[in-house]
């Protein structure tokens, strides 16, 4: 998607420009900034529905916050402040986000154009205090296979009172590795930002840098059904992970049983368990044959029936809906507010899909529903992902009947000016952007869907019961790196 018209605004009205917007419906998708010497300029990509719109600003190194007014900026401003060193004055709460060191210097600046000032990382702390509260923190280091996370909870015994996420641990530079020619094929770097997630950001990145390219159909259908695998994959790593913290061993050993014949069955059809290495700029690098043909359809059938034994299993056991049921709950007025995608935001009955609302490659040939539930706690977000999966099974059943011969990749056509790519990652709306200069990657913006959904289980928790916070947790299924970029 090529952005090259935009709205211009002046730093001093961004706030009540961007305000009006929100108040208009319209979502904040990304903030990043770009240098162009002497000056920052600033680019915010709003979304409301199918609509996307861009506005532009030039700063210097200041401007006036817009989180006072728009909450769902506060995280990208901290991302500006720490890596390109614009400060948002009136923000309130300058913490970084995935850059956490001490010293000078800022990530994101161009040597032509360095501007070096003091970073000085404070201590986190909450604000809560007093009489008969506690502070409990947990990480960065944790138990098992999971990535790194410090959770800082201020407790009255064991409700929660604040919880405050610090992330930024396997921070990994990606936004500036991509810079450079644009005649790289960077697909291998862009699915290795979260890898359970390697399709979705890999497709994101050929959106972005194909431009105006007309994919073969064949190949536009291909990347429907790795999108989809991928997508029911995640949601029963989430499923069976939420029985394996609430104890429930059979229903929890039923979901990793399915999981593990469905990433089989991806090794034997695409070459990778996690799909790696398909998706490139121009379509794709494998397709498929009669004998994959049926190999996938056997698989996501069976898939299709686990995940609906799975919910029963989960809604015919008092003990696990006793856990579920009102634990975590995110109200649809918060999920708004802080700019929710993807699951948690369904689950909170917001009605948005990116396959649906922008459709990309095949997804408007398909039939397909999106996925709601109004009571936006554990339960509901658990419901959501196990009817995605049946609605995932139907839209590759779909594209595999829909398929005829033809060729699986072209030679794409490099774009020119700023180019988006979007789409609707397991974890919801994620965005890939990039400022072309010159045959050039100059800027390169990437935007996980967890970077946005992190603020929202700071709220889900409150007044719940510490034990309950690695179950909430699961619920939410976020990923660590893909924030971390």
């Amino acid at each position: 998607m090529i952005l090259n018209q935009s709205t211009y605004c002046d730093s001093d009205e961004l706030a009540h420009l961007i305000g009006g917007y929100s108040a208009e419906g319209w979502r904040i998708m990304d903030i990043f900034a770009s240098e162009h010497s002497p000056e920052f300029i600033m680019n915010f990509l709003l979304r409301r529905g199918g609509d996307i719109l861009r506005v532009t600003s030039n700063v210097e190194n200041t401007y006036p916050s817009i989180t006072p007014v728009v909450p769902s900026a506060s995280l990208f401003e901290r991302k500006l402040w720490e890596m390109n060193g614009i400060i948002p004055e009136g923000h309130g709460d300058l913490l970084p986000v995935i850059y956490w060191r001490n010293g000078n210097g800022f990530p994101l600046q161009k040597e032509s154009y360095i501007k070096y000032g003091e970073t000085r990382v404070p201590k986190p702390k909450n604000l809560i205090s007093g009489a008969g509260i506690f502070e409990i923190p947990v990480g960065p280091v944790h138990a098992g296979v999971i990535e790194p996370g410090h959770f800082r909870f201020s407790t009255a015994g064991e409700p929660i009172l604040e919880l405050r996420v610090h992330l930024g641990y396997t921070h990994k530079g990606l936004e500036k590795l991509m810079e450079g020619s644009i005649d790289r094929n960077l697909s291998h770097l862009a699915e290795r930002i979260s890898g359970d997630n390697a399709v979705a950001h890999s497709l994101a990145h050929a959106h972005a840098v194909e431009g105006l390219t007309e994919i073969p159909e064949r190949a536009r259908i291909i990347r429907v059904i790795l999108s989809e695998l991928e997508r029911i994959h995640n949601h029963l790593e989430v499923l069976s992970g939420l029985c394996t913290d609430t104890a429930f061993s059979v229903a929890a050993a039923f979901g990793q049983e399915a999981r593990e014949i469905l990433l089989r069955t991806n090794q034997e059809v695409f070459g990778s368990r996690l799909l790696m290495g398909n998706i490139v700029p121009g379509g794709v690098k494998r397709d498929l044959d009669s004998d994959k043909i049926k190999k996938l359809e056997n698989a996501v059938m069976k898939a299709s029936f686990a995940a609906a034994k799975l919910d029963k299993y989960m809604k015919s056991s008092p003990s696990e809906t006793d856990r579920l049921e009102t634990t975590g709950i995110l109200g649809k007025k918060y999920a708004e507010e802080l700019g929710t995608v993807g699951v948690i935001a369904r689950a909170s009955g917001i009605a948005s899909d990116v396959r649906k609302e922008v459709p990309y490659d095949f997804y408007d040939k398909l039939s397909l529903n999106v996925i709601t539930e109004n009571k936006g706690d554990s339960m509901a977000r658990a419901t959501v992902r196990t009817n995605e999966i049946s609605e995932s099974v139907s839209l590759i059943l779909q594209c595999l009947t829909k398929m005829e011969n033809g060729d699986i990749w072209t030679e794409p056509e490099m774009p020119r000016g700023t180019v988006c790519g979007i789409v609707e990652s397991p974890r919801g709306e994620l965005l890939h952007t990039a400022e072309i200069r010159d045959g050039e990657i100059w800027r390169y913006s990437i935007r996980d869907p967890s970077f946005v959904n992190w603020p929202a289980l700071e709220v889900s928790v409150l007044k719940d019961i510490i034990p309950d916070f690695p179950l909430i947790n699961k619920s939410f299924g976020l990923s660590y790196s893909g924030n971390d970029v």
